[in-house]
């Protein structure tokens, strides 16, 4: 656990030393460019994972994949975001688009899991081999996608700085800043839990067979979660979604702590239907907030603080699952998100500015 969560340390790194400069890139490059760089550079890694079988290559191949991730994140959701403002979406639907954005991304998991583990009986290398034809695909996929001719406040951004998107996301308005720190917060939640995940499963006993089964289900709930997210806060208002989203993965971390095996594990499918509402609420409001001309690059600013965080406390996870186990580690996770949320997302459950004029239930 100590190597495998160092590598993924080193990934973090390299992605959030690339988000803020892709993000900027993708602004005034070209989104369609700079994810079509960023998706040829994956599918070369993953073309070359198969080569690799030891920690030096495998750190060869978290290095290139965090460059081409970097490269592909902000600049997707944004041109996903403006595409359908164009087409004259209306600003309130954007919940509905991300939730289908993220209920597609966890089916695309889940079918990858079910055949993952499935061709994985036959060897490592087959997999491999497989995936690195499949990672060819997005390429043709962003080949065919047009982008819109920039705006004109995405071309005045070229005479803007760093600087000034820094302040206007994170201290020009106190809401939006929460926004933010709830987005990245929740993102390291969900990369921590999603790695930790595994080891649960393997200390609860289940058969590696059904890894691909657990993940796949797994995947799914987060990606209803965030699919009904724009249902729900039509029907319920905002304020006990976003409560939802901070008060289940608390619920998980402590249930699975208690209950060691599949008590745990169904306790665990809480934490994904949390996290996929708070993945799709966060960052519809922060859409919302922010305009086209800033809108990768603050997305990308929003991973960077998820991986940076993640780069602190995942091998932190690790070495206290190693030394201390897992039921104290889940327990202490379960402390550090209550504080979160405290701290974080109760202030925004409570500041009427940060959310929609229907911030309550509708008739």
């Amino acid at each position: 656990m100590r190597q495998f969560m160092e590598l993924q340390a080193v990934f973090a790194i390299v992605i959030l030393s690339g988000e803020v400069p892709s993000g900027l890139l993708s602004d005034l490059w070209g989104r369609k460019k700079t994810l079509l760089l960023g998706s040829t550079l994956k599918a070369v890694s993953f073309s070359l994972l198969p080569l690799w079988s030891s920690y030096e290559g495998f750190l060869f191949y978290h290095l290139t994949m965090g460059i081409a991730l970097s490269m592909i994140s902000g600049g997707d959701v944004a041109l996903l975001y403006d595409s359908y403002l164009a087409a004259d979406g209306e600003n309130s639907g954007g919940a509905g688009l991300l939730g289908n954005a993220k209920l597609a991304a966890q089916m695309g998991t889940a079918v990858s899991a079910l055949l993952g583990g499935a061709v994985v009986i036959l060897s490592y290398g087959h997999l491999l081999w497989a995936n690195a034809l499949l990672s060819w695909i997005p390429v043709l996929l962003v080949l065919g996608v047009t982008e819109l001719p920039a705006g004109l406040d995405r071309a005045k951004k070229r005479s803007k700085g760093l600087k000034e998107i820094l302040s206007t996301t994170l201290a020009g308005d106190a809401a939006t800043r929460l926004v933010f720190l709830n987005l990245v917060a929740s993102g390291t939640g969900g990369l921590v839990m999603f790695w930790t995940h595994q080891k649960y499963w393997q200390e609860s006993g289940v058969p590696l067979a059904y890894f691909g089964v657990l993940l796949a289900g797994y995947s799914l709930i987060f990606g209803l979660a965030g699919r009904s997210a724009a249902l729900g806060s039509a029907r319920y208002g905002r304020r006990p979604l976003l409560a939802a989203a901070g008060a289940l993965p608390i619920i998980a971390c402590f249930g699975m702590a208690s209950f060691l095996g599949w008590g745990g594990i169904l306790f665990g499918t809480l934490g994904q239907v949390g996290r996929g509402l708070g993945a799709v609420l966060f960052l519809e409001a922060l859409n919302k907030k922010i305009s086209s001309a800033f809108r990768a690059t603050v997305i990308s600013m929003a991973n960077l603080g998820t991986r940076a965080s993640f780069s602190l406390l995942g091998p932190l996870v690790g070495y206290g699952i190693d030394a201390w186990g897992l039921p104290s580690i889940l327990s202490a996770l379960g402390i550090l998100f209550s504080i979160a949320f405290v701290f974080l997302l109760l202030p925004l459950i409570l500041r009427k500015m940060a959310l929609s004029p229907a911030d309550g239930p509708r008739e």
